[in-house]
């Protein structure tokens, strides 16, 4: 058997990401519906659930979202109808709306992430080194994409104005302390984008 082309390794990995992806999608899509919400609200109220940063904004979340700021007003007030998001305008700044999940927003957000249990149970029966080795080839990818602008908004260690690496060592200044790959975070709250 003939070892293939080195580009062709890449492009099985974005073929293999591609299948998770759309399981992932099918998934969620299926468990909105349970719930007679769109994908889009589920996004919503996942990212919401996440909290900051960014703000809870409009705009910001859109962004983060990949929708247009309509797109994810609309569904926004569609949430706020069901009585799991309130909206506010934002006291420090009158033209912006502040977003936040109601306590029925932020059971369902919880119960949405449950229903991710079958990949979570996948990635749980690969060796722990494994998980570790991912998690960290993951945020390398995140974060060369982020670079490029394919991904608009990220809170990982590796986009992050206090993560330092040195050689194999991954050092967090906030804290103060290395971390081992398996505790490198994918969204941190005190994330400062680098």
């Amino acid at each position: 058997m003939k070892p293939d082309r080195p580009e062709a390794l890449a492009e099985k990995v974005l073929a293999a990401l591609d299948r998770l992806a759309r399981a992932h999608r099918i998934n969620r899509q299926a468990n909105a519906g349970a719930h007679g919400l769109s994908p889009l609200q589920v996004e919503l109220l996942t990212t919401l659930a996440e909290g900051p940063p960014p703000r809870a904004h409009v705009g910001p979340l859109a962004a983060e979202i990949g929708v247009t700021q309509p797109t994810a007003t609309d569904s926004l007030a569609s949430l706020e109808q069901k009585g799991l998001v309130t909206r506010r305008r934002d006291t420090a700044d009158s033209r912006r709306t502040s977003c936040q999940l109601t306590p029925a927003g932020r059971r369902l957000a919880r119960n949405l992430d449950r229903a991710d249990t079958g990949f979570v149970t996948a990635i749980e029966a690969l060796p722990r080194d494994t998980q570790a080795d991912m998690l960290e080839a993951l945020l390398n990818l995140i974060a060369h994409l982020v670079g490029t602008g394919a991904i608009a908004i990220s809170r990982t260690c590796f986009t992050c104005h206090h993560y330092q690496r040195k050689g194999t060592t991954h050092t967090c200044t906030l804290i103060g302390a290395d971390l081992a790959a398996a505790d490198l975070r994918v969204n941190c709250p005190e994330h400062q984008p680098a």
